[in-house]
């Protein structure tokens, strides 16, 4: 079986970047397609290297954030537009699709959101910030008193994961805040990092990010050298940090979806087939569970139907690695047919009849969904600690347990599929809630503008 794209033959460098300086370690490792030919070779940095990078980083010059807003909007047109790292847009595209085996769709519509991210950016973090606090301490509410919104570091960590090139529109908020922002790319799609760190430095951030494609003993590093980290990854990684106070953990998401009696069962099944299979059903927010009130067989072949009538194209594409080992983890042959670019793997609805069945929290890395009945008592715990729940009901007697829950991170109500997502919106809370604290301030208006020595009295504390 051979890959349909020319560039298949030439091997792509991703070197650490930082500082403005590729840094081209002797450790190397091979990032292949779903066939398993070659499509890029990737450093791995030492952690000496990353202890370095991160002392030098904290003594680099700093802009204002004026200033890296107005970078990172030149960023995002150089990141949609330009060709990157030898990449053009649309290679980049076919890359990563070749590496993950999501949707071209998914991964054009990425090009975008990242994009148009960047360029909100301003907006974006002031969404997070309390009503009452101000930016600068040069805000007129400072004379009188008010909340700083300031920083808690200088230096943030990112151990991106690699299903999905979404999360490379929320990290970049960290530096929106003024924070020097380390990357470690996954060795599973390091494109889509390499992409934006690369846009960024051409922007004028070269002292503000940084690409550190390492292994684990770097991500060690990372997580000891930086002030914050934001870690990708699944349950192994949650218990890693769970009780790690630095460390924020993005892990699985476990997204469900309630379906009332009164709901109309066709369109409930859309919402579900859409809910499944948008992402290429390997996101965090991708639906894994749906629970019932009423006939969960009814619903299930409903469902089956809504999942037939989808385009071919949407659905993602695996290794025949990854066909064997879901076949294992499922203990049955899962449906995937064999295509010149990976195997197109086919939706899979299990149907339980305990609402807590422990497979309603089971969560695989392709569009695959649980079917339980819905019981107000039973359910409720399986529900507490998703990532998304979407309440396709109007009965306020199923509502109101589900939005009294605040383990749930996001609450949808009506046809909002779980992956339903907007950059002003909290995903899982808003990053700044990590990043940022409110602190008391007040200057004096008879020292406002005094100086000592030639520096203002009180220094910047958004620098």
């Amino acid at each position: 079986m051979h890959s349909p794209f020319d560039s298949s033959t030439v091997e792509q460098q991703i070197e650490a970047v930082a500082m403005g300086r590729e840094y081209a370690p002797r450790r190397r490792v091979t990032v292949q397609d779903l066939l398993g030919t070659p499509v890029a070779e990737m450093a791995i940095a030492p952690p000496v290297y990353i202890h370095s990078t991160i002392s030098s980083m904290r003594e680099a010059p700093t802009f204002s954030l004026a200033e890296i807003h107005s970078a990172m909007a030149r960023a995002a047109d150089s990141f949609q537009h330009d060709s990157i790292a030898g990449l053009s847009p649309d290679a980049y595209c076919q890359r990563v699709r070749r590496t993950t085996g999501l949707p071209m769709a998914v991964m054009q519509n990425a090009l975008a959101v990242i994009a148009q991210a960047l360029r909100d950016m301003p907006q974006i973090i002031d969404a997070g910030r309390p009503k009452g606090a101000c930016w600068s301490r040069y805000d007129a509410q400072a004379l009188a008193g008010c909340s700083l919104f300031s920083r808690k570091g200088d230096v943030f960590a990112v151990l991106a994961a690699g299903n999905g090139p979404g999360i490379h529109a929320l990290w970049p908020q960290a530096l929106a805040l003024g924070y020097r922002v380390l990357v470690r790319p996954s060795t599973r799609e390091p494109f889509t990092a390499q992409r934006v760190v690369c846009a960024m430095v051409k922007a004028g951030l070269a002292h503000y990010v940084a690409l550190i494609p390492t292994d684990y003993r770097g991500a060690d590093e990372l997580v000891a050298s930086a002030d914050l980290t934001l870690a990708y990854g699944g349950q192994d990684i949650v218990d890693k940090y769970r009780f790690h106070p630095q460390v924020r953990v993005q892990g699985p998401g476990r997204a469900k979806i309630v379906v009332g009696a009164d709901a109309c069962l066709d369109e409930a099944a859309a919402l579900v087939a859409k809910s499944m299979t948008d992402l290429g059903g390997a996101a965090c927010v991708s639906a894994s569970a749906v629970l019932v009130e009423g006939d969960t067989h009814d619903f299930g072949r409903r469902l089956r139907l809504a999942l037939q009538q989808l385009p071919l194209e949407t659905l993602p594409l695996v290794s025949r690695q990854s066909v064997d080992w879901l076949s294992s983890v499922l203990d049955s042959p899962i449906e995937a047919d064999p295509t010149p670019e990976g195997y197109v793997l086919y939706p899979l609805v299990t149907e339980v009849t305990e609402p807590d069945d422990p497979r309603v929290q089971r969560e695989l890395p392709f569009p695959c969904v649980t079917v339980a009945p819905y019981q107000a008592i039973r359910s409720a715990p399986m529900l507490s600690g998703s990532l998304v729940v979407t309440v396709f009901s109007r009965q306020p007697q199923l509502l109101e347990p589900i939005l009294s829950d605040a383990s749930i991170s996001n609450v949808y109500i009506g046809d909002i599929p779980t992956t339903w997502m907007a950059p002003s919106v909290p995903h899982d809370a808003y990053l700044s809630d990590f990043l940022m604290c409110n602190r008391g301030f007040r200057v004096a208006p008879s020292w406002s503008e005094n100086k000592s020595k030639g520096e203002i009295l009180c220094p910047p504390l958004m620098r």
